[in-house]
């Protein structure tokens, strides 16, 4: 399976293309009627729940779209800056298999949305790598990162991880750490904006920022917490391994796995310090997820362990459909 799932075939890519959407099914026509969530939190949110309320079959299948671009443009990621030093489908699938577990996620959400906008930062900030110039790329993270924020306000916490970003991909140029902040703060004013000639009190904004942070009740099958329980083994496997190969890879790829990794701590972060976060921040882990995962499996030996640790992943996958 290994040997197979490492090419680059047809059907490799046929496979992962139709995969979430033979998955996704059930949830586009549910035997039992989900839970409506209740429509609450800051005004772009709303409209994205509110449109999931009220249309649930077309809000499942942006929602399904949205994942299969996702996991394309982690693909096209490692592709153009190759820090897995292979061209795979890897990323896509694994991205796929963390998120398509949850069925509670087959439904269009903010935290999804948002999460494809946090994607689009990956590619400004990697761009931004090796330009001698003073770089606006920053100017454009800091703008996706507050409109992602303006969608789903816990991800407003990952301007910290921009600014990470920026210690470890550029040199200090203070002009960059400017535009940064520029960059969060425009789409704010544009929204003072709208509200001051509205005439709406800015100040109740932060009364529904407020709601969009309230705890958020949770409920996992048996089969998603043995799951979850697999992946966070396999993650404490692969950084391991990840940690033994660092000194050997190229410099780029190494920088490139530690802005991954700041992700992933911020991800978690947010879930555990921010009750409203829910379990959206899949979408958001899921990513250095796939890449921790991808280089693992394109790296390590061809052995049968290996290779059951692989057929694992999909064997928790359909488990947690059935």
């Amino acid at each position: 399976m290994l040997k197979y799932f490492n090419s680059n075939r047809i059907s490799i890519i046929i496979f992962i293309s139709l995969f979430p959407a033979v998955y996704w099914i059930p949830s586009l026509f549910p035997s039992v009627s989900p839970q409506i969530p209740e429509v609450t939190g800051v005004p772009l949110g709303r409209l994205i729940l509110a449109f999931n309320r009220d249309f649930r079959l077309l809000s499942s299948l942006v929602a399904l779209i949205l994942v299969i671009v996702n996991g394309y443009l982690l693909i096209e990621l490692n592709t153009i800056y190759i820090f897995i030093p292979a061209r795979t489908q890897l990323p896509s699938y694994f991205y796929g298999v963390l998120v398509m577990g949850m069925s509670q996620l087959h439904q269009l959400t903010p935290a999804l949305v948002s999460s494809t906008m946090l994607v689009l930062v990956f590619y400004r900030i990697f761009s931004a790598y090796k330009v001698e110039r003073i770089s606006l790329n920053f100017l454009d993270a800091g703008m996706l990162i507050s409109l992602a924020s303006l969608i789903y306000f816990p991800t407003l916490v990952f301007f910290l991880f921009l600014l990470a970003s920026l210690i470890i991909l550029r040199p200090f140029i203070w002009r960059e750490w400017t535009f940064a902040v520029l960059g969060l703060i425009i789409p704010y004013i544009f929204l003072i904006s709208v509200y001051f000639l509205a005439d709406i009190s800015f100040a109740g904004y932060f009364t529904e920022i407020a709601d969009s942070l309230n705890k958020v009740e949770q409920h996992f099958k048996l089969s998603q917490v043995i799951n979850w329980s697999f992946v966070l083994v396999f993650m404490l496997i692969g950084s391991y391994y990840m940690a033994s190969a660092i000194d050997k890879m190229k410099i780029h790829a190494s920088k490139f796995f530690f802005v991954y990794l700041f992700f992933f701590l911020f991800s978690v972060i947010i879930y555990m310090v921010i009750p409203g976060s829910g379990l959206g921040m899949i979408f958001f882990v899921s990513i250095p997820l796939a890449y921790l995962f991808s280089y693992y499996f394109v790296r390590c030996r061809r052995n049968w362990v290996n290779e059951i640790l692989f057929l694992l992943f999909l064997m928790l996958l359909l488990w947690q459909r059935i």
